[in-house]
């Protein structure tokens, strides 16, 4: 059974200027515990019950507005107000004085990877070195080639969406050799 099924457990934000990082309610919870107070009373004014999901057009159209505003709402660092990166549920941060590490996690967050999983298999593996981390880029950039070549070899009736399935690999390659540039690693 997934870790975070039974419980509620608040996500991670990390400041990558301050080093920092400072846990969010998930927004999932935020909502959940407004449908929750969600009050019904019943005609003859006796009994009260929870409803959930049950609300009026009007309603409707406010927790709409609501639940687009908490799942847009920025996240800014107490200490600098710089807005922070949502990390997930598995993130652990390296201490503050690690600072190959940090540039390795927003690195990681740069290109896509984050550590929202269902707490089953755990998050993967992470570099913890420079090192470590340019073969694990250059595994990434080999592994987003092979599936950018196998969609391209698909025919249009194989594969309806194709195209977009083509550009999405293509921006995943580019952010790996941007972040290889930036990381100052040669890209082959």
């Amino acid at each position: 059974m997934c870790r975070y099924a039974g419980k509620t457990y608040k996500s991670h934000y990390a400041c990558f200027s301050c080093r920092k990082s400072f846990k969010q309610t998930d927004s999932y919870d935020i909502l959940a515990r407004i449908e929750k107070d969600k009050v019904y009373h019943e005609l003859n004014g006796k009994s009260i019950r929870n409803v959930g999901q049950v609300f009026t057009k009007k309603e409707r159209n406010k927790l709409d507005e609501l639940i687009l505003e908490i799942e847009n709402r920025p996240i800014k660092c107490p200490e600098c107000r710089n807005l922070m990166a949502d990390l997930g549920r598995d993130f652990k941060a390296p201490k503050k004085t690690v600072i190959k590490e940090w540039k390795i996690i927003e690195g990681l967050y740069q290109i896509g990877k984050d550590f929202h999983t269902c707490g089953c298999d755990g998050i993967g593996y992470i570099p913890q070195n420079p090192k470590d981390y340019e073969m694990y880029l250059k595994n990434m950039l080999e592994e987003y080639q092979g599936s950018l070549v196998f969609c391209q070899n698909l025919s249009k009736t194989e594969f309806p969406n194709k195209m977009e399935r083509i550009n999405y690999w293509a921006n995943q390659i580019l952010k790996i050799k941007d972040e290889m540039v930036n990381q100052k690693f040669i890209v082959a």
